[in-house]
């Protein structure tokens, strides 16, 4: 595949990613504000917290996940701006948890594998914490919500380790790819200078033999016109402006 080629797929890819977002974030606020609780106040604020998350993506997530590899500093500081207006969020309205299909993959495309597990556990275990502790749900909203948040959680790490595998498998084979391409154009480099040094050496043996040809035939003719000095000097006369009558044609 060329570079053009890959270069366009890429960004098709992303803008795939870009409509997965914008999807699931608005989801996840028409959700909250859907929901009948908590109150109308709380839910707008759940709902405000989650709007300066769509500057956030714009102006650094999308920056992060296309680096290759994502700077780690950077990628902590922004998942960390994030979760700090997701959680509360989380917290105050359960509906917002719908926005973790949406970070969950950002930190498996942003963080090392240790780093992004604990951001997924983070994610998925602390606005359940935190709902339960601030609004003492009866003990079966508790285990509902404790439950689906662990099989989220084991899918989430199934998925991203899956994903991250992929991508380094990904990873592999474009590297293997560009030392082929490489190694194909040394070969052609090799090959062009091997014709090179070949048509040289051709050049070499035509001129060599051409000059051994042409010193032979004024060997010969020296020894004529020495043999004919002395007996028949029109002679030799003649073989000296033949030979020179033949050099200019």
């Amino acid at each position: 595949m060329s570079d053009a080629a890959s270069a366009y797929h890429w960004e098709r890819s992303f803008r795939l990613w870009d409509t997965y977002f914008a999807l699931i974030w608005v989801a996840t606020v028409a959700y909250v504000l859907a929901a009948e609780q908590p109150g109308w106040p709380l839910r707008a604020v759940a709902a405000a917290l989650l709007l300066p998350l769509v500057p956030l993506y714009v102006w650094a997530g999308r920056r992060l996940i296309r680096g290759d590899p994502p700077d780690q500093r950077q990628a902590i500081a922004y998942l960390a701006a994030a979760l700090a207006l997701f959680l509360p969020s989380a917290v105050l309205a359960g509906e917002t948890r719908v926005l973790t299909f949406a970070l969950i993959p950002q930190c498996f495309m942003t963080l090392r594998l240790r780093a992004a597990l604990g951001a997924v556990a983070v994610v998925n275990l602390v606005p359940v914490a935190g709902w339960a502790l601030l609004w003492r749900p009866d003990a079966r909203d508790v285990v509902f919500n404790t439950l689906f948040c662990l099989v989220t959680l084991v899918f989430s790490v199934a998925l991203g380790i899956w994903t991250i595998r992929i991508i380094e498998q990904s990873q592999g084979r474009a590297e293997l790819i560009a030392e082929l391409d490489a190694s194909r154009h040394e070969i052609g480099r090799l090959s062009e200078a091997h014709g090179a040094l070949a048509e040289r050496e051709r050049l070499a043996r035509e001129i060599h033999d051409t000059l051994a040809q042409g010193f032979t035939s004024l060997v010969m003719l020296i020894q004529a016109v020495e043999a004919e000095l002395d007996d028949d000097l029109p002679e030799a006369r003649r073989h000296l402006r033949g030979w020179t009558t033949g050099r200019r044609r």
